[in-house]
């Protein structure tokens, strides 16, 4: 098993790898709507649901600094 690298050719740790987040707010906070329905997420934090999800943390932080910044700390 070789080790996962990202688009800069830098190795990713295991909670880069495994870390998602929504692509509405930024936030870490998502999980499946439902167990059975795996391919819909819904975020605790700004209320989306659907099936789009970031994989990517420096997006995921940049969505999140300009969601706080709009809408306060949820």
């Amino acid at each position: 098993m070789g080790v996962e690298k990202d688009k800069e050719g830098e190795e990713k740790n295991e909670t880069e790898r495994e870390m998602l987040y929504c692509p509405v707010c930024g936030s870490p906070n998502v999980e499946w709507l439902l167990p059975q329905m795996w391919s819909k997420w819904v975020c605790k934090d700004c209320g989306y649901i659907g099936v789009l999800i970031l994989e990517d943390g420096k997006i995921a932080a940049e969505l999140r600094k300009e969601w706080k910044e709009k809408h306060g700390t949820p």
